[in-house]
């Protein structure tokens, strides 16, 4: 292009000097250094179209997903000092270390795991290592997806966000272990998705519990399938959350359930009781300003209670309420505390595993009990938290219940 454009400029005069024998003009210096301008103008729109064609491949080639881009990884884990008011009851606890993968096998196909290491040590009875959740989700349309594999039972609201940077105290609360007995899951099928962009649901049919696994004091706990759970007496569990749109967000309410028989036992090796469970529990979470607030109740139904026998009560019930300040100054989030966090809490649980039992039974004064917890969670990071809680616990029984102090540190990514 430049090369044509300086011979049309100059090829006039000289052939026309060629013509008559004469020696062709000079260019005259402003055309010449008008031609010299076009040509360095040209070469240089010439070399970014060459650079931006360059760009365009590597982009192109860089963005077609390969089999790593479609891994997610990610885990959590926490570490923690426990005292309890009994001289020598002092620990150290590498409580638990979990591993998440996730698989993208199309946008509307992922797959998700945990894998959970408990206590740093796995022989006989102590430690575990266990399959939290494994699941397929098919994202077919807002309202109605399709969720496969162990699935965590919708219930409350540590069970199904119980990474510690998502809750206040240094161990789950005794609500969260007893009466909601966290980590739950169940092995099966549901759907989810959102009846309206702020109702959001959850329907599973999947494995039940094991009736002879639980206890006078320690409740449902022990009935949890973890292995290979029979199926004999499947469980239906389900979930709604409501967030009302006056709320601006800040609210949820939310309304869960779980019904299923508990003649089930690990490789089918069923018990042989005649027992069926009913949970029904409600659970509330709000912010408002710099104040969090949170409660759970939950009412659970056993029919055939004595038929398990060993004390097990026909009705359990228990509720938590926990109030939260985030206090550290705004002034202080500078620097390496750009994204700090300092939380102060109080909360309180009240759980009865003897709230009603069979005819014949003494109740056990131990079932009913009360825990009062406050303490600090210190965040560096918005992913890290450092925890100090203390304890004040009281039940029924003649000895009664130790009071408790803890440090944490606990993590997700």
């Amino acid at each position: 292009m430049t090369r044509a454009l300086a011979a049309a400029l100059i090829a006039p005069p000289f052939l026309a000097a060629t013509a008559l024998g004469q020696d062709p003009p000079p260019v005259p210096p402003d055309l010449e250094k008008k031609i010299e301008e076009v040509r360095q103008e040209s070469d240089a729109k010439y070399q970014n179209l060459l650079e931006e064609i360059d760009a365009w491949k590597r982009s192109a080639s860089t963005s077609r997903p390969t089999w790593v881009d479609r891994f997610t990884f990610g885990g959590y884990g926490e570490i923690h000092y426990n005292s309890v008011n009994v001289e020598g009851a002092e620990q150290i606890d590498i409580h638990r270390l979990v591993g998440y993968v996730g698989y993208r096998f199309a946008d509307w196909i992922q797959l998700h795991s945990e894998i959970e290491i408990e206590h740093a040590f796995v022989e006989d009875d102590n430690g575990e290592i266990a399959i939290e959740q494994l699941y397929i989700d098919f994202l077919l349309r807002p309202g109605f997806n399709v969720r496969a594999g162990r699935i965590l039972v919708p219930i409350g609201i540590v069970n199904q966000t119980h990474e510690p940077t998502a809750y206040n105290g240094v161990e789950r609360s005794d609500f969260d272990t007893f009466i909601l007995p966290t980590t739950w899951w169940t092995d099966g099928v549901g759907i989810f998705g959102d009846f309206h962009p702020n109702l959001k649901y959850q329907l599973y049919l999947g494995s039940s519990l094991d009736g002879s696994g639980f206890d006078p004091v320690e409740g449902i706990r022990g009935g949890r399938q973890e292995e290979r759970p029979g199926l004999n007496e499947p469980a239906i569990s389900g979930r709604l959350d409501w967030y009302p749109e006056s709320a601006g967000g800040n609210l949820r309410l939310g309304a869960s359930t779980f019904a299923g028989g508990l003649d089930n036992g690990n490789q089918g090796q069923n018990p042989g009781i005649d027992a069926d469970i009913q949970v029904y529990c409600a659970d509330a979470e709000y912010a408002l300003g710099l104040w969090n607030f949170r409660g759970t109740y939950a009412f659970e139904h056993i029919g055939g209670a004595g038929d398990i026998g060993g004390g097990v009560a026909s009705e359990i019930d228990g509720y938590s309420l926990e109030v939260g300040r985030h206090i550290l100054p705004t002034a202080w989030k500078t620097g390496r505390l750009e994204k700090a966090d300092l939380v102060t809490f109080l909360r309180y649980d009240f759980l009865d595993t003897q709230k009603e039992v069979p005819s014949g039974v003494a109740a056990d004064p131990a079932g009913e009990r009360e825990i009062i917890t406050f303490g600090f969670g210190f965040f560096p990071v918005p992913n890290l938290v450092i925890k100090t809680d203390y304890q004040v616990c009281d039940d029924d029984s003649p000895s009664g219940l130790p009071e408790r102090f803890n440090i944490g540190i606990g993590w997700s990514f």
